[in-house]
């Protein structure tokens, strides 16, 4: 755990705490850290959530299935990411998504009645983590606004390049890297991966964009508001 103490420091969770204060709760919150393979899954949909999941290490998608069994990808998490917040709700809901190992993942699980359950013996500092899961909340649904908008893009080239420019400005670069596989880009664009491949090499032909494997580089700016 104390390797991992500045990453679980920098997470929305414990925002504003002191990295004393971050051990503090962490030994009364006494949570546990699990490992996973590349493409394993974390927990599926409808599964009954009753922990909240902290990213040590690696990266976890968040995925659903359309009608026809489809399966896209709504979310990243990387390094110090969130998930299992709808364990938030204390409704024992089950999970609407599943969650996926994109590469090998090292995670710590806290109980989420060792944050807010009334009327049990908690952590101290409990208010406070409680004020950062609000800020969570936000944060998420802001991320789904964020994706709304992605897909709202008609065109298949509108959505890679709507993708990109916000990978640019993520990375405050016009060169950068992006946390998908072409398989998984395509989920998460919720588009044919052939049919992306093919707009990629067509895109950089047209001298929009550069790319090698998962980096990317964004060539012409003016041309790309053209498209929107």
């Amino acid at each position: 755990m104390q390797n991992y103490l500045k990453t679980i420091s920098n997470t929305i969770l414990f925002t504003g705490f002191t990295e004393n204060e971050v051990q503090q709760a962490l030994s009364c919150l006494d949570g546990t850290i699990k490992d996973f393979a590349k493409k394993e899954v974390i927990f599926r949909t409808d599964d009954i959530l009753d922990e909240v999941g902290i990213i040590l290490h690696g990266q976890v998608l968040l995925c659903k299935e359309n009608i026809s069994g489809m399966r896209f990808i709504f979310s990243e998490l990387g390094e110090g990411g969130i998930l299992g917040e709808t364990a938030l709700r204390l409704a024992r809901e089950r999970s609407n998504y599943e969650a996926v190992a994109g590469v090998e993942c090292k995670i710590l699980f806290i109980k989420i009645n060792k944050i807010v359950r009334p009327g049990q013996k908690t952590c101290h500092l409990r208010g406070r983590i409680i004020e950062n899961i609000l800020a969570l909340l936000l944060e998420n649904n802001r991320s789904i606004y964020q994706k709304l908008d992605l897909v709202s893009h008609k065109s298949l080239r509108a959505r890679i390049l709507h993708y990109l420019s916000l990978q640019a400005q993520k990375n405050n670069a016009t060169v950068f890297e992006i946390p998908f596989s072409r398989s998984d880009l395509a989920d998460y664009l919720t588009v044919d991966r052939s049919a992306l491949s093919r707009e990629l090499q067509r895109m950089a032909q047209e001298g929009y964009i550069r790319f090698s494997k998962n980096q990317f580089e964004l060539l012409d700016a003016k041309s790309y508001m053209q498209v929107f």
